[in-house]
């Protein structure tokens, strides 16, 4: 009965755990603090492990004969995602400072915008996407966290991106890659291990979310979502149909804000002082972009994919 009804909801395999743990977050947050293997398995802290076994899951899909086409899939939807949201960045920029527009700084719109949630791409991709479609997972891990967003905003020194980050992100793909092109079977295993972890990583995400992030960073923080939805989105899935000649839905699961989006106003404003007026709202409207990101993103890849596959 359970399943049958997670099965009616887009993405349903890790939306109704997310929900369920952002609730609980929210309201009673101390019940996933009840000891170390319910934090372990029911907090955040277990996300990176199982983001580890994701990556690695991933890398175990790719052939060697198709890793020329997944980098291309990836370097035209990362350069289209990247692209847009420097472009934006660069106008409001230019024409407004670094006070931004409708209440968004540019703090707020560098760190939302430039940091996507890589654990969203690989549930959606196992949804929705082809082997090839899963497998980007491992180049789209290169191109979120905090170093993009201090590299543009023209911190120094600690703002370059550090080889062994790069190296960290790939190891885990690397070793899959080469598990799963030494046995086939070895690839299906982890293909099914992937799917199985899939609920617990979503309750994972969730027990991270605050709700009240929503009403705290007020409209603003609602518009900074839409601009990474719909409009770097929408650039990113035309890029996607028109160049890689995809259907767009992996596109769309590109477009949300990295959980740890949040922590980089304080660190960019440790770096430069300047930028510390501006860090208490910027921190509630990235954390609002991705509360609604993390909740719309799966739905409208969902509705997007089912339409395409309806319409051919």
């Amino acid at each position: 009965m359970l399943k049958n009804f997670i099965k009616k909801i887009p993405a349903g395999n890790m939306m109704v755990p997310l929900i369920f743990a952002a609730l609980i977050s929210t309201f009673y947050p101390s019940i996933l603090h009840f000891g170390v293997f319910t934090e372990a398995l029911f907090t955040s802290r277990g996300m990176k492990t199982l983001m580890g076994i994701n990556l690695l899951a991933a890398g175990s899909q790719i052939r060697l004969s198709s890793v020329g086409e997944i980098f291309r899939r990836f370097s035209v939807m990362a350069l289209a995602r990247i692209g847009a949201g420097l472009i934006i960045i660069f106008l409001v920029s230019s024409i407004f400072g670094r006070e931004g527009i409708f209440g968004i700084s540019i703090l707020a719109l560098v760190c939302a915008s430039l940091n996507h949630n890589n654990s969203v791409f690989i549930t959606l991709n196992i949804d929705y996407g082809d082997e090839l479609d899963q497998a980007l997972a491992g180049f789209t891990s290169l191109i979120t966290g905090p170093m993009l967003s201090m590299l543009v905003l023209g911190m120094s020194g600690i703002a370059n991106i550090p080889i062994r980050a790069m190296i960290d992100a790939l190891l885990p793909v690397f070793i899959g890659m080469v598990l799963g092109n030494i046995d086939r079977n070895i690839s299906s295993s982890l293909k099914l291990a992937q799917k199985a972890i899939i609920p617990f990583l979503g309750f994972s995400m969730g027990s991270a979310i605050n709700l009240t992030d929503i009403y705290r960073a007020g409209f603003s923080g609602i518009i900074l979502a839409f601009i990474v939805i719909f409009v770097i989105g929408s650039l990113t899935v035309l890029a996607d149909i028109y160049i890689n000649n995809r259907p767009g839905h992996a596109a769309w699961a590109l477009s949300s804000t990295g959980a740890n989006a949040v922590a980089v106003p304080q660190i960019v404003a440790e770096i430069d002082p300047s930028y510390l007026p501006l860090v208490g709202v910027a921190t509630a409207q990235v954390a609002s972009s991705v509360v609604i990101t993390i909740i719309l993103t799966p739905l409208i890849t969902s509705w997007w994919a089912r339409g395409r596959v309806n319409n051919n």
